[in-house]
């Protein structure tokens, strides 16, 4: 089976979002599960690429950026580097779209080794974010949650009920 080129996610908002801190949540929720889907697939990724529609009333279109990085499938490594992109572009202006995704796609083959990271460390991650995933893979992406999540404003657990974007 060939590998896939990308992998991602995009939603278009439901209404326009104003506070940067609710968006923020939206981008953590979506690329904690495209993270989960580069796992299950066993890859890595090593370029991320985030984009931002703004609302129909404001000015400017919106924001699109990527970022080389190291390769990863780990959502603890990934999140930051996406809230990073977020905080340096946007403009405070209304979000009605976001998107992220993931390129640069590689098997992952071995674990690369930094003189900077605790081995054991990453190990306990790694198998932390695996159990994270066996949980949600057999009882819903919803079973395990963030608190940020359930805040006004945050789209994870109305998603998670759609099929395909829509009411099933």
């Amino acid at each position: 089976k060939p590998i896939e080129r990308s992998y991602g996610k995009s939603q278009i908002l439901e209404k326009d979002y104003h506070d940067p801190n609710q968006i923020a949540i939206i981008i953590q929720e979506m690329v904690e599960e495209v993270a989960m889907r580069l796992r299950n697939h066993h890859v890595d990724t090593s370029v991320i690429h985030l984009s931002a529609g703004y609302s129909r009333y404001s000015t400017r279109n919106g924001f699109s950026h990527q970022k080389k990085i190291m390769a990863t499938d780990s959502s603890k490594e990934l999140v930051p580097y996406f809230l990073e992109m977020f905080w340096k572009y946007q403009e405070n202006d209304a979000v009605r779209s976001v998107a992220v995704s993931c390129a640069g796609i590689k098997r992952k083959t071995s674990m690369q080794l930094s003189v900077f990271e605790d081995y054991t460390k990453t190990l306990q991650q790694q198998q932390l974010e695996r159990t994270i995933d066996k949980i949600r893979d057999r009882y819903g992406f919803n079973a395990l949650m963030h608190a940020n999540s359930l805040i006004d404003g945050a789209t994870g657990l109305k998603r998670s009920d759609l099929v395909g974007g829509h009411k099933g």
